[in-house]
């Protein structure tokens, strides 16, 4: 099976270690190729075609060349992942099986509809549409990024991710004046320089300590206590499920799936203050929170490997181009 994937994007995250990990397991037996910017390519595995994804969605340059690189590659599938590379696919391709990947919430959603399947990584992803050909696709884990993982004591509280106003930084950092754990952030992004003003303008340089962005999250996780998530917004975090394969518990706001996912003691609202009753209670003592979700760690282990979840996604595929042959 010939398949292409679209993304576009100026930071190597969540997004797009879903889109690199789910192309790598795909590229063992079939030929698989990813589209996207040219300062992302060293982070894919699988073959590569760059093309400057970052433009604006509605230059004719763009659209003139994906509707080449589709001629070229000729994929029996083409995958494409958020809003814009859904947008801009749907409007050149007219023939080809096209899927595409809610990767957050969205209200306008018609550029998917568009599209022959739909997978959102969450409800909230698919939200309140009537969407017949779609599911949801819970993120995954690749359990060989994890093969050398040795969790040692707790050293710190964790927040893993992008530096962005969605991510609620300053709530996580507000509600931690209280709390005598030491807090790393690890990321990169447009607010990082605000969020390091903010950690001085409230006196807590002594307690949380910023850090760049690193591909080694299996090294991130081995010292930590807790993952903690602040978030506004999210879809199905890839670092929740890694911290959770790894053994390591998650307090989070009521954001993507994640009350779903995680015991309902865990996850407040979206609210500053309901967060930091949340952070109040259980910063006492995080240890207590491996048994509260000591069922989320085996259901994580079991359902929701990188390996299960491509063979979900691949009998998708097949469903469409048996549609089609008939």
């Amino acid at each position: 099976m010939k398949i292409l994937h679209f993304y576009s994007s100026k930071v190597f995250a969540g997004l797009e270690r879903h889109v690199e990990e789910l192309s790598f397991q795909q590229s063992h037996n079939n030929e698989v190729a990813v589209v996207g910017p040219s300062n992302l390519k060293d982070k894919f595995r699988s073959n590569y075609i760059v093309l400057n994804t970052n433009q604006w969605r509605h230059s004719p340059f763009i659209k003139w060349d994906v509707k080449k690189i589709l001629e070229s590659f000729n994929p029996d599938i083409v995958h494409t992942h958020a809003f814009k590379m859904t947008s801009i696919v749907a409007g050149v391709n007219k023939n080809l099986k096209h899927v595409s990947t809610i990767h957050g919430s969205k209200k306008n959603i018609h550029p998917f509809l568009q599209s022959d399947f739909i997978f959102g990584v969450s409800e909230k992803s698919l939200g309140n549409h009537s969407l017949p050909n779609s599911q949801v696709l819970e993120n995954w884990v690749d359990e060989n990024r994890f093969k050398n993982f040795k969790k040692s004591e707790g050293e710190y509280a964790l927040y893993l991710g992008r530096f962005e106003a969605v991510k609620n930084l300053q709530r996580l950092i507000k509600s931690w004046q209280n709390i005598k754990e030491k807090l790393l952030l690890v990321g990169d992004g447009k607010q990082k320089k605000e969020i390091i003003s903010f950690v001085r303008f409230n006196g807590l340089e002594n307690i949380v300590s910023i850090y760049e962005s690193s591909d080694n999250v299996s090294k991130i996780l081995e010292k930590a206590k807790v993952l903690i998530i602040s978030s506004d917004r999210e879809g199905s975090p890839k670092v929740v499920y890694e911290a959770l394969y790894c053994g390591v518990p998650v307090l989070s706001t009521d954001c993507g799936n994640l009350k779903d996912l995680l015991p309902s003691s865990c996850v407040s609202k979206i609210d500053d203050s309901d967060f930091k009753k949340l952070l109040s209670r259980w910063s006492k003592d995080f240890s207590l929170l491996k048994n509260e979700q000591r069922d989320v760690f085996t259901k994580i282990k079991n359902e929701n490997t990188l390996k299960v979840k491509a063979q979900e996604v691949l009998e998708i595929y097949k469903s469409l181009l048996s549609k089609a042959s008939k």
